[in-house]
């Protein structure tokens, strides 16, 4: 799968700067969970993140309407995290 990762002005970035969050260090592009979730699930089904990081995976979950979870150990990533879900 060859996706590029070139995200550098996005609401998630933005949002880490504005609250003073380091941002995630390791983020992906949305269309490498996207590509996954639409082939292994259908709507209304259950998205699990072990390793949430910025959210990505559960932002295009909630996106084309899955259900989701995740973990992150590292709190700041969840703060950060949080930026992808805020209405603007």
């Amino acid at each position: 799968i060859a996706i590029p990762n070139t995200e550098s002005n996005s609401a998630y970035l933005r949002y880490c700067q504005e609250n003073g969050i380091k941002p995630h260090p390791a983020r992906f592009p949305a269309a490498l969970p996207e590509y996954f979730i639409r082939m292994l699930t259908d709507e209304g089904d259950r998205v699990f993140d072990p390793f949430g990081g910025s959210c990505v995976t559960g932002e295009v979950a909630e996106r084309l309407h899955r259900n989701w979870t995740c973990c992150e150990l590292n709190e700041e990533y969840i703060r950060g995290a949080l930026g992808r879900f805020v209405s603007v």
